[in-house]
C-alpha cells in the first residue's frame, strides 16, 4: 500500500482572506491524481479563486526541530531537566536549534540539565543560549549576529581557546608549589658542614612552604598578546580586550610567598603591565583603524564594564576615545572651534586626550596630509604629559610650511601658550638652518620629518614670504634662543641667505653708496634693539631698491654685536667669513663701530 500523499497550496492573495489561513492541505484522492496526470485545471474554491493545475509530492527540507510537521513539538520557556512531551523525537531532517547540527548528532539532545530537544526560537532563554553557542567568546560583547564577520569570528575563536589555556595555568598558580625557603634564599649556616642535623636557626630555612609564581601565566598572556598584535585590527581588538577581562579577575592567594624582584611573579605587578600595553594598543586601533560604528561603540562600552582592582585604577576611562565623527572633535578640525572648549550640561569641557591617542591622531593626519587640521588640533588639545605634547606642538611651524602657509609658519615660532614658552626657544641649530632653507626657497621635505636629507618638493600654490619678513623672523629666533645666538653656523647660514640665496651661482652685491652704508648701519642698531624687545616693524628702507644691501648690513651689524658679546667663548669665526663669499666681496668689521669697505 503506498503512503498517503498530500498537496500544500499557498494562496497568492495574502492580506485579502480576512484573517483566514492562506495555506490549504489538499488530501490525495483519485480525482486529484487524475487532474495531476491530465494537467487540467479544476477549481477548488470559487470564492478564493484557487485552482490546482499540477501536483507532486514535496521534498522535506532541513528544518529546526520545532518546525517539524511530522513530529509534534511542545513549546516551553526554559525547561532543561528532561524532554517535554515528544520533543525528543525527530525526523531525518530535524536540526538542533542550538548546535546547528542534525538532531541525531547533537550530544545534548536529551541530556538532563541541558536538553537541546526543547529549544525553540520563541523562548528568550533558548535564543540567548543559541547566541552564545554561535558566537562563542563574542557573546560577551552582545554583537548582533549580522554584525559578526569572518574576522571577528576568527578573533573570537582564538580568544575562546586562549581562555581555556589561561584557566588551566591560573589554577596551577593558585595551587602553588611545595618547596623550602632555601630555594629563595640559599642557606649558608655553618651547621651544614659540621653535623647532619640542622641547628635551631637554620631549621627555619628548610621548612616547607607553598611558593606561588605568576610567571607561567604571564608568559601565556604575553605570547597571546604578541599573536594578537599580528592579527587584523578587528580580531586584535577582540583578543586584547578579552585578555583584559580575564586577567583583571586574577587574585593573589592570601599569605602569598613570591619573588619580590620579579615583576612577573604576582598579578599585582604583572597585570598593570599588561593593561598599559592593552589600552595603548586599543587606543591606537580606535584612532587608526576604520572600525564600523557598532564595533567602535561596543569596545568602548565593554571596557567600561571591566572591574578594575585598586592597582589598576589608573586605567579608568582610558578607552574614552572620541571618534573622528564626534561633533566636538569635528568642529575643532574644521576650524569652527578655535579654543577647544565647549559647554556640556552646564560645565566647561576641554579636549583632553591621552598621549597615545594624540600620537595616533598626528600619525593619521600626517599620512593623509591634513596639515591644517593637524595644526588646529595640536593648538587646543590637552594632555597629562605636557612635555611630550609640547614636542609635538613644536612641529606646528613645519606643518604650516607643508601646507604652503609660510607667513603663518613665521608667526607660529613666537606664539606663547600657558604651559610653555615659544617654539623658537627650543629650536636646535640644525632645525633653525633647515627652517631658513624652507622659508627662503619655498620647498619642503617630501616626508613629515624636519630634515635636510632626502627629496625636497615645491608646495603648490604657496607664496614665498618677503626677504624682510624672513630676516625679521630669523633674527627674532636668534634673540630668544641663547644657544642659537652663540652658534656661529646659525649666523653663517643667515648671512649666506643674503649673499648666495642657496643657489649654486654666487650672487655678488655691488658696493652701495658710502652714505647709505653709514646711515643704514646706524639705523640697524636701533632696529635690532626693537627686535630684541619684541617690536617687529622694519623701516621702508628695507623694502626699497637696495633692500638686499640693507638686509645684509642689518645681519652684519647683528653678527658684529654677537661677536663682541661672545668672542671669548667662540672658538671659530671662519664660517662667518666664508658665508660672505670673500672671493668676490670682502667686508671688514669693527665690533664697536661697524665700518664697511668692499674690495
Amino acid at each position: 500500500m503506498e503512503p498517503e500523499e498530500s498537496v500544500i497550496v499557498i494562496s497568492d492573495t495574502e492580506g485579502e482572506n480576512d484573517g483566514e489561513t492562506s495555506v490549504f492541505i489538499v488530501e490525495n484522492s483519485p480525482e486529484v491524481a487524475d487532474v495531476a496526470k491530465e494537467k487540467s485545471t479544476e477549481v477548488i474554491d470559487e470564492e478564493c479563486g484557487l485552482a490546482i493545475t499540477y501536483s507532486k509530492k514535496g521534498n522535506v527540507m532541513p528544518h529546526a526541530r520545532y518546525d517539524c510537521v511530522e513530529k509534534d513539538f511542545t513549546r516551553t520557556e526554559n525547561e532543561i531537566s528532561e524532554p517535554v512531551g515528544n520533543n525528543s523525537n525527530f525526523c531525518e531532517q530535524c536540526y538542533c536549534y542550538i548546535c546547528d547540527k542534525p538532531a541525531s548528532e547533537c550530544q545534548y539532545w536529551k541530556l538532563p540539565s541541558i536538553c537541546h530537544c526543547n529549544a525553540h526560537n520563541k523562548s528568550t532563554y533558548w535564543k540567548a543560549h543559541r547566541d552564545v553557542a554561535l558566537t562563542g567568546a563574542l557573546s560577551i560583547f552582545n554583537f548582533n549576529l549580522v554584525d559578526i564577520d569572518a574576522e571577528l569570528r576568527h578573533g573570537g575563536a582564538l580568544l575562546q581557546k586562549f581562555w581555556l589555556e589561561l584557566a588551566l595555568e591560573y589554577n596551577k598558580y593558585l595551587m602553588g608549589i611545595i618547596t623550602t625557603r632555601n630555594c629563595l634564599i640559599p642557606c649558608i649556616c655553618i651547621c651544614h658542614k659540621q653535623v647532619k642535623v640542622f641547628c635551631e636557626m637554620c631549621q627555619m630555612n628548610h621548612v616547607e612552604i607553598r611558593l606561588y609564581s605568576y610567571t607561567p601565566v604571564f608568559n601565556i598572556v604575553n605570547n597571546f598578546l604578541h599573536q594578537a598584535e599580528n592579527e587584523k585590527s578587528k580580531a586584535a581588538a577582540i583578543m586584547m580586550i578579552g585578555v583584559a577581562k580575564e586577567i583583571l579577575l586574577h587574585k593573589q592567594p592570601p599569605q602569598e610567598v613570591f619573588n619580590k624582584d620579579d615583576q612577573t611573579s604576582t598579578p599585582r605587578q604583572a597585570v598593570p603591565l599588561f593593561m598599559r600595553r592593552i589600552t595603548h594598543s586599543l587606543q591606537r586601533m580606535l584612532v587608526l583603524s576604520e572600525f564600523p560604528p557598532y564595533l567602535f561603540n561596543k569596545l568602548k562600552a565593554f571596557y567600561k564594564t571591566l572591574s578594575l582592582p585598586s592597582y589598576c585604577y589608573a586605567f579608568t576611562n582610558s578607552l574614552n576615545v572620541l571618534s573622528w565623527e564626534d561633533p566636538f572633535l569635528t568642529s575643532i578640525l574644521r576650524g569652527q572651534n578655535i579654543t577647544g572648549h565647549r559647554q556640556k550640561k552646564g560645565k566647561k569641557e576641554v579636549l583632553w586626550e591621552d598621549l597615545t591617542v594624540v600620537h595616533a591622531r598626528v600619525e593619521r593626519m600626517e599620512t593623509r596630509e591634513e596639515y591644517r587640521e593637524l595644526v588646529r588640533y595640536l593648538r587646543v588639545v590637552k594632555c597629562s604629559d605636557t612635555l611630550k605634547l609640547r614636542t609635538l606642538q613644536d612641529k606646528i611651524p613645519f606643518y604650516f610650511c607643508k601646507c604652503g602657509d609660510f607667513h603663518a609658519a613665521a608667526q607660529s615660532f613666537h606664539l606663547n601658550s600657558n604651559l610653555s614658552c615659544c617654539t623658537a626657544c627650543r629650536l636646535t641649530s640644525y632645525q633653525y638652518m633647515v627652517y631658513l632653507k624652507i622659508l627662503k626657497t619655498g620647498t619642503v621635505p617630501a616626508g613629515c620629518e624636519l630634515s635636510e636629507e632626502g627629496r625636497w618638493i615645491f608646495v603648490k600654490g604657496a607664496n614665498l614670504i618677503k626677504d624682510c619678513l624672513l630676516l625679521k623672523c630669523a633674527l627674532r629666533i636668534l634673540f630668544v634662543n641663547e644657544v642659537l645666538y652663540r652658534g656661529v653656523h646659525c649666523w653663517s647660514r643667515l648671512i649666506q641667505i643674503h649673499c648666495n640665496s642657496f643657489t649654486l651661482t654666487e650672487v655678488v652685491l655691488p658696493a652701495p653708496p658710502t652714505v647709505f652704508v653709514k646711515s643704514t648701519a646706524v639705523l640697524a642698531a636701533a632696529i635690532l634693539e626693537d627686535l630684541k624687545n619684541g617690536i617687529v616693524g622694519l623701516p621702508k628702507a628695507f623694502s626699497s631698491v637696495l633692500r638686499r644691501e640693507s638686509a645684509l648690513i642689518l645681519v652684519t651689524v647683528a653678527a658684529a654685536q654677537m661677536l663682541h658679546k661672545n668672542l671669548p667663548v667662540i672658538n671659530i669665526v671662519l664660517p662667518l667669513i666664508v658665508a660672505y663669499g670673500i672671493q668676490k666681496q670682502g667686508m671688514s668689521l669693527d665690533t664697536n663701530t661697524p665700518q664697511f669697505s668692499t674690495k
